[in-house]
């Protein structure tokens, strides 16, 4: 973006609520409630704690540096719009078809090594972007797809089961939740800037993010093998009675299910949202991208700050119904204004719900999930979130972009539902309605 973009005067509304958003973030968190004494003085928690999100947010990086370019690359090469969207969905495809037998792998050869397996095969990945050969390129995302299954399942699940084994504070899980949560947010931001920054120095080839993804790549695989422990779930069942297992859990337990259908459903709708975020606004005029994604970014990390505060009153059985609402609400707003200063303040107001969604439904995972199955019943909540997502790619002729937001909307009505639902099968418990968080 030239200077004299940065300072053109339709932009003012979306510079003005960056500016605003910054702001309250700095309030909101300067402002969160402060930890029990003992927390704080618990300084293996917070070595662990820490130790844990730095790394995780470093292989999150390596993921954020490729979004910006990965598009522009493959027209950069000269793919048609059509093959550009056969890539994305064979991406997708391929994280809801192997995805689910890597949660099993993690599950029984470890989640530490899945993790590693992450950072290798991730890696080959950004190096067949090198390439303009469409096929090697296809590689390239079944390896993408793949990767990601396991960066959204066996870091969570390595996490939940360490905090677990050493003998931590349940209660205390939430806060490395959040941490995780506002820390991607943060690091999207100058992940953004540092992709702009490697093209230009390499002379504009879009390649160059993906080499500081695989730096990325490199350095979170070495720091995960000299200082992470192993853990299992269960390692004497083999990977196909592992799945039968896990979907008879899934099957059998309402709760596991219900939070399943939740997750598939509001994470279906979020990327349905980053395919449609970009058209609406353009429709409205000319556009900062980078502003935009800047203020998203920093609404989810308002978000995941509000978590703690909601938190600390009640569970998230009792907060996300309305959260769900509110991003119902937030995502109808497109359909019924034209103005892009409200389309604007929805769509970040959606981002803050996704701030809060994504800490709540890690703690509900951690409530509900059996552990000797976390990360394979957790991939097998990506299938149905993946066949939505090509679902609505493959469909994109034939509905406009407010039919998208429609019915994305509609998605978190039906989630607030099936959270009310959640809280008839599974209600407070005595200590929780004694300690004033069973709202």
């Amino acid at each position: 973006m030239s200077y004299s973009q940065m300072l053109n005067p339709e932009h003012t509304m979306y510079h003005t609520l960056l500016g605003v958003l910054s702001g309250v973030f700095i309030i909101v968190r300067l402002s969160q409630p402060k930890e029990a004494a003992s927390s704080a003085a618990d300084a293996k928690f917070r070595t662990f704690q820490w130790s844990f999100v730095m790394v995780y947010l470093l292989m999150m990086a390596a993921d954020w540096l490729q979004g910006p370019t990965v598009y522009t690359l493959y027209k950069y090469y000269g793919f048609t719009h059509e093959q550009n969207a056969m890539l994305f969905i064979a991406g997708f495809g391929a994280s809801m078809i192997f995805g689910t037998f890597a949660g099993t792998l993690a599950d029984k050869y470890g989640r530490k090594l899945n993790c590693q397996v992450y950072g290798i095969a991730y890696a080959l990945c950004c190096l067949t972007k090198h390439f303009a050969d469409y096929r090697l390129l296809l590689v390239g995302r079944l390896l993408g797809g793949f990767s990601t299954s396991i960066l959204w399942s066996a870091f969570e699940s390595w996490m939940i089961s360490e905090h677990n084994s050493r003998g931590f504070a349940p209660e205390l899980i939430g806060g490395t939740f959040s941490m995780m949560v506002a820390g991607n947010g943060l690091v999207a931001i100058v992940c953004g800037f540092a992709a702009q920054g490697a093209v230009f120095a390499y002379s504009g080839h879009p390649v160059a993010p993906f080499d500081l993804s695989i730096v990325c790549l490199v350095l979170g695989t070495l720091l995960i093998s000299a200082t992470w422990s192993e853990n299992y779930g269960d390692t004497k069942v083999s990977q196909a009675a592992g799945l039968w297992r896990s979907f008879l859990q899934i099957k059998e337990d309402r709760k596991v299910w219900l939070i399943g259908l939740m997750q598939s459903l509001f994470e279906g709708a979020m990327y349905t949202f980053v395919f449609v975020w970009t058209p609406i606004l353009e429709s409205k005029g000319s556009v900062p991208h980078g502003f935009v994604f800047a203020s998203f970014m920093i609404s989810c990390s308002i978000g995941a700050t509000v978590f703690n505060f909601l938190s600390s009153m009640s569970r998230p059985e009792g907060f996300m119904m309305y959260v769900f609402l509110a991003a119902a609400v937030c995502l109808a707003g497109p359909v019924f204004t034209k103005s892009p200063l409200l389309i604007m303040t929805c769509l970040c107001g959606f981002e803050v719900c996704v701030g809060i969604f994504w800490p709540s439904i890690m703690s509900l995972r951690s409530k509900y999930l059996p552990e000797e199955g976390r990360a394979t019943i957790m991939n097998m909540f990506r299938i149905p979130l993946n066949a939505i997502v090509c679902l609505v790619l493959a469909h994109q002729d034939a509905l406009t972009v407010e039919m998208d937001f429609a019915i994305c909307a509609a998605a978190n009505v039906v989630c607030s539902l099936l959270v009310a639902y959640l809280n008839c099968v599974a209600p407070a418990t005595e200590e929780q309605v004694a300690s004033g968080v069973s709202k």
